[in-house]
């Protein structure tokens, strides 16, 4: 068991991506925050709270270690995006400090945007993270070819055309994509293709993929 802490450390759902998706009670805990932890996106969405804001990017051993070290004498808030249980920084928190010394506090995220955004249920679906993952697109066919629905965070090298043409490799090229770009934002953009149509598509910004099997 982890060594108990004299403040917690809350961990955010900050939702898709606009302020209007952050629930409530996620807000009042970022408002008493001493210490606000997250990506630079993340804090520039809290910028009029007065606490003191480090930067999440790939230090995340470093951070961890100052993440306990403050909440000995501070409230730490760290903010993730979407969901806290939804590939995010959360599991490397927890498993550090112990989930007794943590308060997770639930957020939107981008996948239940998406869904909800073309009318379709996700309660089936099968959910991949290509986010800063290489190697991992023989992942991603294995999944298309055993659900028929499938949820792609991806990032820029794994990106719309690069998944259609491992799906077109591998014979998928039927399947109904949904490309759901910047969700939540005011450049909020959601089209639909079929597999041989992504080749020729550009995207922006942060962007979820859907793979649907209609027959």
């Amino acid at each position: 068991m982890a060594k108990k802490l004299i403040n917690k450390i809350t961990i955010v759902g900050c939702g898709p991506g606009s302020t209007k998706y952050i629930t409530g009670y996620a807000k009042q805990s970022i408002k008493k925050a001493d210490v606000l932890i997250g990506s630079g996106r993340l804090l520039d969405l809290f910028s009029e709270i007065e606490a003191d804001k480090y930067t999440l990017n790939k230090n995340y051993k470093l951070l961890l270690s100052r993440i306990n070290t403050l909440s000995k004498r501070k409230k730490v808030v760290v903010l993730v995006s979407g969901d806290p249980g939804f590939f995010s920084y959360a599991k490397l928190i927890i498993d550090k400090v112990g989930m007794e010394n943590c308060e997770v506090i639930p957020g939107i995220s981008s996948v239940q945007l998406a869904f909800a955004s073309i009318g379709v249920s996700w309660s089936n679906a099968c959910f991949v993270s290509l986010h800063g993952r290489r190697g991992e697109l023989s992942k991603l066919i294995k999944k298309v070819k055993e659900h028929k629905k499938v949820a792609v965070l991806t990032d820029n090298f794994n990106n719309p055309k690069l998944i259609s043409k491992c799906l077109l490799n591998e014979g998928l090229k039927d399947r109904k994509v949904y490309v759901c770009e910047n969700l939540s934002l005011k450049n909020e953009r959601i089209r639909e293709f079929k597999v041989s149509s992504l080749q020729k598509i550009k995207v922006r910004g942060l962007n979820v993929i859907i793979i649907l099997d209609d027959k």
